[in-house]
């Protein structure tokens, strides 16, 4: 019997092996800048809206950093594999992908689409059926750091009040329930992400008592 066969398997094995620990060191430094740069933006909860250019600019070195993590992660990935390995990365994705939603609606009062995604990581969302042919942002990605934004506006209209801006709360409401309206429109099918989309609602009722609680005192009409 010719044993080369199993020496072989196991140099496969050990091939396999390494870069399953390179990927997982790629993934552990692209999870401490985007711990940093959540750590950073977290601070829009507590600092005037008239600082917050300063603090999206404070996060730029972050959205840099990103960017240069995750052509690390994706160097090591094959299209072939990329699903094979991609539950190892999704989270940290998403968080990334989070941190450019949040951003993007503090400059710009908008929702973050795909393109600036693209943008500050680098990385196209995939937002077709085709074949996987290079590294890419997946759709349930994108989706998911959408979702965790309505955590951050319901977070933000409190917030807001506390710092006296009553003003703020009514166009977060406005904005989170015309978002809310558009995700309706999506029949989803990943179990995940419409589990978190039922939670949805939980944020928009925290808005909507904000809204409710200052109306009562009559502080807006």
């Amino acid at each position: 019997m010719d044993i080369q066969v199993f020496v072989d398997l196991q140099d496969t094995l050990d091939q396999e092996s390494s870069l399953f620990d390179a990927i997982k060191e790629a993934i552990k430094e692209l999870n401490k800048i985007c711990r940093i740069g959540s750590a950073k933006l977290s601070k829009a909860h507590a600092v005037p809206q008239s600082q917050t250019q300063e603090l999206l600019d404070s996060i730029k070195p972050q959205f840099a950093e990103i960017k240069q993590k995750l052509s690390t992660l994706a160097g090591l990935i094959k299209p072939v594999t990329f699903f094979k390995y991609h539950d190892m990365w999704g989270h940290s994705v998403q968080s990334a992908c989070t941190l450019v939603v949040f951003s993007v609606y503090l400059e710009h009062s908008r929702l973050a689409t795909p393109e600036d995604i693209y943008a500050h990581l680098g990385f196209h969302v995939n937002t077709t059926n085709g074949e996987i042919t290079e590294f890419v942002i997946t759709l349930e990605e994108y989706l998911h750091s959408v979702v965790s934004m309505f955590n951050e506006l319901s977070r933000l209209a409190v917030n807001a009040v506390i710092a006296g801006d009553i003003k703020r709360p009514q166009e977060i409401s406005t904005f989170a329930s015309e978002l809310y309206s558009g995700f309706q429109l999506l029949n989803l099918k990943n179990d995940a992400l419409r589990r978190r989309f039922d939670s949805i609602k939980y944020d928009i009722k925290k808005i909507e008592e904000v809204q409710y609680d200052l109306r009562v005192r009559g502080l807006i009409s």
